[in-house]
């Protein structure tokens, strides 16, 4: 409930502190160029809580039973879910540099800025956004690897079962492969190879040897 909660919370704080953005971006096109930086003070309080969840994700004991096949619409939620968790968490957080290294630049300190022009430092708003996408990637493989669940499989109950058994933690290099697959089964990317199997797996399940199954919390 907790996370639900906090995750509805988010939207209404984008909407009622107007918040414009949150990161970094930068678009060049037909010679022009425009860089965009921002984030709220209520959002990093958000973020933290998020964070803070998290933790506590990973580390308390939950207790489940497997009561049939995951549904495409839940794991297509849980995925959009996380995806959205770990993007807000993160750019909220990350926001910082870029307004931090603008403040320096031009003397004072605004929670967002826009400019028509680039300066030397916005690479290093790039390499925040390279390693906020590798951050991002770790949110979905990291549980794996600890027999966990995600923010977003633990709100629609689902869980991705290892090939060994129902419990049980997968390798980092399994987790990284496992994740890759999901990516690219949910965005339907190459296209769909086969539909699902008698027992509710879909090709990226059956390449990677893993079941996804909804599940109850005692």
């Amino acid at each position: 409930m907790a996370l639900i909660s906090l995750i509805t919370v988010s939207f209404v704080a984008l909407y009622f502190f107007g918040v414009r953005q949150v990161g970094f971006s930068m678009e060049s096109y037909g010679g022009k160029s425009t860089v965009t930086g921002g984030s709220h003070p209520v959002m990093l309080v958000w973020a933290g809580l998020a964070v803070v969840m998290f933790v506590v994700l990973m580390r308390v004991k939950q207790n489940v039973v497997i009561v049939g096949a995951a549904t495409m619409r839940r794991r297509a939620a849980a995925f959009m879910i996380d995806f959205w968790f770990s993007v807000l968490a993160l750019s909220s957080a990350g926001g910082l540099l870029p307004l931090g290294l603008e403040a320096r630049r031009t003397g004072h300190f605004a929670w967002h800025f826009e400019r028509d022009y680039t300066v030397g430092t916005d690479e290093l708003g790039l390499l925040l956004v390279l390693m906020t996408m590798g951050l991002m990637l770790l949110y979905f493989v990291f549980p794996l690897t600890r027999g966990k669940q995600t923010v977003g499989c633990f709100v629609m109950r689902i869980k991705v079962t290892p090939p060994f058994g129902d419990e049980g933690c997968f390798t980092f290099k399994e987790a990284l492969r496992r994740t890759w697959y999901e990516f690219r089964g949910l965005c339907w990317l190459w296209g769909p190879k086969g539909g699902r199997d008698s027992q509710g797996r879909t090709w990226y399940d059956r390449e990677t040897n893993c079941s996804v199954v909804l599940v109850n919390y005692e």
